[in-house]
C-alpha cells in the first residue's frame, strides 16, 4: 500500500461526512466518528444495540467505503455475515478495525 492512501484512509473527515451512530431509526446516540481511530474508540463502547443496528443495515461497510477502505469494508461485510450478536460482534468488529489500523499506521508517514 502506498503511504499517501494509507495518510488518506487515516484522515479526519468533515462533520457532514462523520459516522453518526444510532440505537435505531430516529434515535441517535449522540456519538459520532470522524476517522477510523474515532470509530475504534466509539465501538469499544458504545451500546451493543447500536452495533447491531448499523452493521445490519451495511452502515459501517458502507462508511469506510467512503473513506475508501475497501479492504476493511469487505472484513465487515464479512463479519454482517456471520450473524454476530451481543460481545462477540463487538469483539470481532474491534479486532478488524484494530487490525486494519495498525496495518494503515505502519504504511502512513
Amino acid at each position: 500500500m502506498l503511504k499517501n492512501a494509507a495518510s488518506n484512509l487515516l484522515r479526519s473527515v468533515p462533520p457532514q461526512n462523520a459516522f453518526y451512530f444510532y440505537r435505531a431509526m430516529g434515535a441517535p446516540t449522540g456519538a459520532a466518528a470522524r476517522n477510523l481511530p474515532d470509530f475504534l474508540g466509539i465501538i469499544n463502547t458504545i451500546d451493543i444495540t447500536s452495533l447491531q443496528f448499523h452493521l445490519g443495515r451495511g452502515d459501517f461497510e458502507n462508511w469506510v467505503k467512503m473513506l475508501g477502505d475497501n479492504t476493511l469494508a469487505k472484513q465487515l461485510a464479512g463479519l454482517k455475515d456471520k450473524q454476530l450478536r451481543g460481545e462477540q460482534l463487538r469483539s470481532e468488529l474491534v479486532d478488524a478495525v484494530k487490525a486494519r489500523l495498525t496495518t494503515l499506521q505502519k504504511t502512513s508517514p
